[in-house]
């Protein structure tokens, strides 16, 4: 297989803006909730660890969720810069059930690329009710990278 483009070789946008509350409780579902940045973070790197017999895949995943990883940071920084407190969690506390635990590889696989497809929508409707433009340019970059997933993940399935 050829090697997997995980992340959009864009940059990410500065963002620099004046407090806005309201926007910065816009962003804590996809920081947080249950189908945001952490959960896809734990759940890729339970799968990272689960998976021994294929290598190829197992580094994908960790690959993949570094790349989460900084979506959550750049998230985060985002959140304090309008003015909120990045709670891991929107309207409760974030839970380890909110983790996809599938073990077989062609299951979980199929379900990443609809977590991904979920996320984007997420972040679609996310940046329809935002008022900020540089974070609006911020989470129209993470989509790039989770369309990237997308195809990566469809990519590893069909090669199983």
């Amino acid at each position: 297989m050829q090697q997997l483009t995980i992340v959009s070789d864009l940059p990410y946008p500065d963002i620099e803006c004046a407090e806005n509350l309201a926007d910065g409780k816009l962003l804590m579902p996809v920081y947080g909730g249950p189908a945001g940045e952490l959960t896809a973070i734990a759940t890729y790197c339970f799968q990272h660890y689960v998976t021994t017999r294929n290598r190829e895949l197992s580094d994908a995943l960790a690959a993949i969720a570094r790349v989460e990883m900084h979506h959550h940071e750049l998230l985060g920084k985002a959140i304090v810069k309008l003015g909120g407190y990045p709670v891991m969690g929107g309207r409760t506390y974030w839970s380890g059930s909110f983790v996809n635990y599938t073990l077989d590889p062609k299951k979980y696989l199929r379900e990443n690329i609809s977590a991904e497809e979920t996320a984007i929508l997420n972040y679609e409707r996310t940046v329809l009710a935002l008022r900020t433009e540089c974070v609006k340019a911020l989470i129209e970059r993470i989509i790039l990278d989770e369309e990237l997933h997308i195809k990566a993940f469809k990519e590893l399935l069909s090669a199983l």
